[in-house]
């Protein structure tokens, strides 16, 4: 190979990785930019989802192991700093994927409401369950295990998510029952 043909080879070799390297550093720059912002972002969101299952002014994070795994819930507090309650979350399954089930409970060991905050389901079939009366139905309820179609009603046309939703709730109870020395019965 001649000169004139590997220079006409590395040389748009040569200005595609300086131009790949510009973009890395441009982009790394703007995640270090942003990445204080996006978490502020995320943390509202999250203490916004907290605030749709209890009233609550602050959420302070706290782990504790629960049937041998590590589980984060959140402490929610009154402005004063007295407890109202917690937050409990728990993934499982419904029809086609899976659900991200939020739910709070008082501190007197009432359900003070449950939502969704993430899913994989078929398009719609949360908000089916949401306007068919299924998170409703749990607020002001004691927290105690759910039974799909003796305590709660399934919504129609969307059973597989109710059920996941119900599960959901029954694991924030056994988390609850076991956070104040009960025995867990999910």
């Amino acid at each position: 190979m001649r000169k004139n043909d590997l220079w006409g080879f590395l040389k748009p070799a040569l200005i595609l990785a300086a131009i790949t390297a510009c973009c890395g550093l441009v982009l790394s720059g703007v995640n270090a930019l942003t990445a204080s912002h996006i978490a502020r972002r995320q943390a509202e969101a999250a203490n916004a989802a907290r605030k749709i299952v209890i009233d609550a002014a602050t959420f302070d994070e706290k782990t504790a192991a629960f049937d041998g795994a590590q589980v984060t819930y959140h402490e929610a507090k009154a402005a004063d700093g007295t407890l109202v309650g917690y937050v409990f979350t728990a993934t499982v399954s419904g029809k086609a994927g899976g659900l991200c089930v939020m739910t709070g409970i008082a501190a007197d060991g009432t359900v003070t409401g449950v939502t969704v905050t993430d899913d994989e389901e078929t398009a719609n079939y949360v908000e089916k369950v949401e306007k068919g009366g299924l998170f409703a139905a749990f607020k002001g309820r004691p927290a105690q295990k759910f039974t799909l179609g003796e305590d709660i009603d399934a919504v129609s046309q969307a059973t597989k998510t109710s059920k996941g939703v119900v599960d959901g709730v029954n694991r924030a109870v056994a988390y609850y029952t076991q956070l104040k020395g009960g025995a867990a019965d999910e």
